[in-house]
């Protein structure tokens, strides 16, 4: 018994363990053979068609399908899934035990995606689908250059934008830079402003008659103001697209020949409540290093040189004259010196916050955004304050995506009440500017009667602009704006997508201007106390309703992908002001627009405009790539608005494009040298509809009283048949990958050409008007644009990187065709550059722009002189026929130089060691020319009886027979400087610069610092930005006359909870 019980033991004990394997086995076999389904999403919800599902270690691999879902067999327990997708980040994660479904939402690489799809504003392509010429920045790069300005920003980074120069403006953070793209294609004559036109900046119709030449600015799919752009919160944006070419910008129609700006805004993000928070502290100093001014014992040396303090005609006048010598030479030893140009300035403070809230579901989405900032200008007083809150909200279900998003935006500008620089920098140092108290002068100078002399002083009376600040002056602007936008999207099928939007936005601009009576503006005036004072507000509202719809196919079979987009807007522009001023308020505390003694004498009522805009746009867009080599696409755009001729009707536009990636063709090897080409090339127009609503219709004006009764003038010549200014575009583009991925290099080159410009046509004065508006003029831009970006170091193990970038430049204009009346504007521009016309007073010294066929628009005109004659300290020029001659005369005048540089854009390095970051970007430009004014105004025709000069004044005029001297002398045939200096191209100098924009260090916190776990932050980081540090140029001018140009820090901190 006992052996059948240790036989029956031991295989009682074999079959467990056999029982035992077979179980493990058939758990293996069972696991090997488990599914995992799932889903793979973008953070907005969209299904990610074409990303692939794997789990790492293996080849086992299945894509996601239509709907965004998918089924991957034979995974093995506890496998790590990794989702990959072309533009995205890659998405990880460990399957638990037992889990057999899991869901993944990919993160947008904000690298790699600007290089995937390009957004138009009306319809999204793949790149591959795209035949146009885009480029697109993340709204990290945008901040990492400028975090406060976006549209300076955009200027740095692409070399098409461009912000043209405001030696005037300066840093003053209240003045909208001038924005173009691949130049100008319009004259700015074309503009047809009235003076009772209110202008806004909240206007869009108003704000493209300031400069016809604006590009068109989309934001969240819809038409919106620079002013908004300008003010915008940089950590809102997600990421902004440039379209220059026809075959990315003609769906727009009439709306595209500048080129199209597309903003994209941050959008709600799945996933639990998680908060942003940023926050950027900036200070301006101001730039003084351009002035180069005398000192109170220089400047009344150069006064007694001219003969400012004799009168050998008249020895009573000779003496009194003599008598003011000494009393300012007295001054002027007893320390009197003063430094005008920093009395009105300060160093400007900044603080901006900005705070984002986001969450929600697969489903329901939300996001809330807050936001303020305010900008201390470096002129005492002046600032701009901007608050900001909005809120999207999106819902997506099986087959529709509904969402709607609200903002609402308070800016408020406040110029200085110091008044401009330029009154600063022409005061005479050798007056004080306070009193023993410390309190602001009014009148400089005591009169000749106080002091005993026989006659008032040199110059006359002199005011203190410091003074004005004392007052209760009032200069500001506000704006409050609201908009609206709501969109549904849905899909038909999985190819087919039905998508409705609308939009409504609104603003009401306010400007005001209080100069009280004791306003030094009024120290001149010999009228009627109560002629003294003004008071000037402006108010306005502003309305646009955009709806839209369009039909989005895509279909994909074999080797091919057709991608289709139709679609229509309809949009009503509205907008009235009123502006009202008034005179005659004595006191600076009844700064009250009611309080005043009656209206200004120059409009003797208040000024209203109304302007109503409709317009409709029609597009249809047919892509078609096959086997990701050969791509065609065409577009075509049918618009009609209500600013053109009521016999205009709706105008065709059209493009077409081609694109060939050589790369994936066969006979195509990648080597170390070229790894990747791709070439583009489109055709296509585009018009323009930056003109006056009114300029085709007949106006009235009731301005005319006869016996107590009301009559009506016409105020305006129709032309009913007046057409789309049309812009003919063809670029060619081409893509490189060198140096086995090292080097990506692009080139392109264009064409623009405009015709049907509108400009004046003279008519018969029996018509009882001068001209009315017609299409007589053409123009013509071609250029070219260089990109290259190294990555110089890419060394993941140690987490270095560093990538080089450059891109370059050129566009030059002409114009093709004008009108016989621009013939009257040169002629015009010659007769006031006359000093010989007795209608002008103080004729004008610098270069008036001049239109010819043939020429550009930025062509420096002046008559060519050969400089100062060493024996008679006179400038000799050179009339058409080639003789030499002493006299200027504006019949002579020749175009001497081109404004528009040869070569013009920037180069930046991008440095990542670990956690720490060093970024800069270099502005440059070469080849471009500028007319010195300073030399003009400050040198030559200096006043030196009633203002300061440049010190090379005294250094470098001619003084007597046999120098050799670049200025003329500063007595000339024994009168005291009165001999004036016209346009001549002694003054036309080469404007070669370098300027370092920005320079950006910071500072990424690891997550593993005790101190950001214990606070529960996420992803800290600190920034510091300079912008504008540095500028060497050739040319020795002053810059920012008006309000003075600043250097800028900024301390960044941002992070997420």
């Amino acid at each position: 018994m006992s052996n059948i019980y240790k036989i029956l033991k031991r295989s009682w004990n074999k079959g467990v363990l056999l029982l035992l394997l077979l179980t493990f086995c058939t758990t293996i076999l069972f696991a090997q053979t488990a599914v995992i389904r799932g889903t793979v999403k973008d953070e907005s919800g969209e299904p990610m068609v074409g990303a692939v599902v794997m789990q790492v270690g293996t080849k086992n691999a299945a894509p996601v399908t239509k709907d965004g879902t998918f089924e991957l067999k034979n995974v093995t327990p506890g496998a790590t899934l990794q989702v990959n997708f072309l533009g995205y980040k890659t998405a990880v994660t460990a399957l638990k035990s037992g889990q057999t479904t899991v869901s993944f939402v990919l993160k947008s690489n904000t690298i790699g995606l600007k290089e995937v799809t390009v957004n138009t504003g009306l319809y999204k392509r793949p790149i591959g689908n795209f035949t146009g010429s885009a480029k697109t920045y993340t709204g990290a790069e945008l901040k990492s250059v400028n975090p406060r300005n976006v549209i300076q920003a955009l200027s740095v980074i692409d070399p098409s934008v461009r912000i043209a120069a405001d030696n005037i403006s300066g840093s003053d953070p209240n003045k909208l830079p001038n924005l173009q793209i691949r130049g100008a294609n319009n004259l700015t004559l074309t503009t047809n402003t009235s003076a009772a036109n209110p202008v806004s900046n909240g206007d869009i119709m108003a704000s493209y008659l300031a400069n016809p030449n604006q590009p068109l600015i989309i934001m969240d799919g819809f038409e919106t103001t620079l002013q908004t752009l300008y003010d915008m919160d940089v950590n809102l944006i997600e990421n902004i697209t440039v379209l220059k070419d026809a075959a990315a910008t003609v769906a727009y129609g009439s709306k595209a020949a500048n080129g199209v700006i597309v903003v994209d805004t941050k959008q709600p993000v799945q996933g639990k409540l998680r908060a942003s928070y940023g926050i950027n502290a900036n200070i301006e100093l101001p730039d003084l290093t351009s002035y180069n001014l005398m000192d109170a014992a220089s400047l009344l040396e150069a006064q007694r040189l001219s003969g400012v303090y004799n009168d050998p005609s008249n020895y009573f006048n000779d003496v009194a004259k003599q008598q003011w010598y000494n009393y300012r030479l007295a001054q002027v030893k007893s320390g009197v010196n003063t430094y005008w140009l920093s009395q009105p300035l300060q160093m400007g403070y900044g603080l901006t916050h900005s705070l984002q809230l986001s969450g929600g579901g697969s489903n329901l989405r939300y996001s809330f955004s807050l936001g303020y900032g305010n900008n201390e200008g470096v002129m005492k007083g002046s600032g701009r304050d901007r608050y900001s809150m909005g809120y999207n909200v999106s819902y997506s279900g099986k087959k529709i995506r509904v969402s709607n998003a609200t903002s609402l935006a308070y800016v408020k500008g406040n110029n200085t009440p110091w008044g401009s620089f330029a009154s600063y920098s022409k005061q005479l140092p050798f007056f004080r500017n306070n009193d023993e108290a410390g309190n602001p002068i009014k009148i400089l100078e005591p009169n000749g009667s106080e002091l005993g002399f026989g006659s008032q002083a040199p110059g006359g009376i002199f005011v203190n602009p410091e003074y004005n600040s004392t007052l209760n002056v009032k200069d500001y602007s506000t704006m409050l704006s609201l908009t609206n936008n709501s969109s549904i999207e849905w899909s038909l099928l999985d190819e087919l997508k039905l998508t409705g939007s609308l939009g409504w936005s609104a603003n009401t601009p306010q400007s005001e201007a209080f100069l009280p009576a004791d306003h030094t503006s009024f120290a001149d005036n010999i009228g009627l106390m109560g002629d003294l004072g003004s008071y000037q507000q402006t108010k306005g509202n502003n309305n646009v309703i955009n709806g839209k719809v369009s039909l989005n196919y895509r279909l994909t079979f074999g080797k091919s992908t057709l991608l289709t987009a139709v679609g229509g807007q309809l949009q009503k522009t509205s907008s009235n002001g009123t502006t009202i001023k008034v005179l005659g308020i004595p006191n600076d505390y009844l700064g009250e627009i009611g309080l005043a003694n009656g209206f200004s004498y120059s409009t003797l009522k208040p000024n209203t405009l109304s302007n109503l805009s409709k317009s409709v746009s029609n597009f249809a867009s047919i892509s078609y790539n096959f086997d990701n080599r050969y791509t065609a696409e065409v577009t075509a755009n049918l618009s009609g608005s209500s600013q053109f001729g009521a016999h205009a009707g709706m105008t065709p536009f059209y493009a077409g494009g081609l694109s060939w990636n050589i790369s994936n063709e066969k006979f195509f090897k990648p080597n170390d040298i070229i790894q990747s080409a791709k070439l583009r090339a489109s055709i296509g127009t585009a018009g323009n509809q930056n003109i006056s609503s009114d300029i085709q219709i007949y106006q009235y004006s009731l301005t005319n009283n006869y016996r107590l009764m009301l009559g009506s003038t016409t105020g305006s010549y129709a032309n009913p048949d007046l057409q789309f200014q049309k812009t003919l575009k063809t670029n060619l583009g081409l893509s490189l990958g060198l140096l086995k991925g090292k080097i990506n290099a692009s080139l392109e080159v264009y064409q623009e050409t405009t015709d049907n410009l509108i400009l004046p046509l003279d008519i018969a004065p029996s018509t009882g008007f001068l001209s009315y508006r017609d299409n007589l003029g053409g123009t013509q831009n071609t250029g070219y644009e260089i990109g290259i970006n190294a990555n110089v170091i890419k060394d993941a193990k140690r987490n270095i990187f560093w990538t080089l970038g450059f891109n370059t430049g050129h566009y030059r204009n002409i114009l093709t065709r004008l009108s016989p009346a621009i013939d009257a504007i040169n002629a015009k521009n010659n007769a006031t550059t006359d000093p010989n016309n007795p209608l002008n007073g103080r004729y004008q010294t610098n270069p008036l722009p001049r239109f010819v066929v043939g020429q550009s628009m930025s062509k420096i005109w002046a008559v060519p002189s050969l400089g100062i004659d060493p024996a008679t300290g006179q400038e000799v020029f050179v009339k058409l026929d080639g003789s030499r001659t002493f006299v200027w005369d504006a019949n002579d005048k020749r175009p001497i130089a081109d404004a528009t540089a040869k070569f013009k854009g920037s180069a930046s390095s991008n440095f990542n060691y670990k956690n720490f970051v060093l970024n800069f970007n270099l502005m440059y430009q070469y080849g471009g020319y500028m007319y010195n004014q300073t030399l003009v105004d400050k040198v030559e025709n200096v006043d030196l009886l009633h203002g300061n000069a440049d010190m090379r004044v005294l250094t470098e005029r001619w003084k007597q027979p046999g120098d050799h001297s670049s200025f003329k002398s500063l007595v000339a045939n024994g009168l005291n400087g009165l001999q004036q200096t016209n346009a001549t191209s002694r003054f036309v100098q080469k404007d070669n610069f370098i300027d370092l924009s920005s320079l950006t260090v910071g500072y990424n916190f690891p997550s593993t610092l005790k101190w950001v776990k214990a606070s529960h932050l996420s992803a800290p980081k600190i920034m510091i930005t300079q912008n504008n540090l540095v500028r060497l140029g050739t040319i020795k001018n002053e810059r920012g006359t008006g309000y003075p140009f600043a250097r800028s820090f900024s301390f960044g901190l941002s992070t997420n909870f």
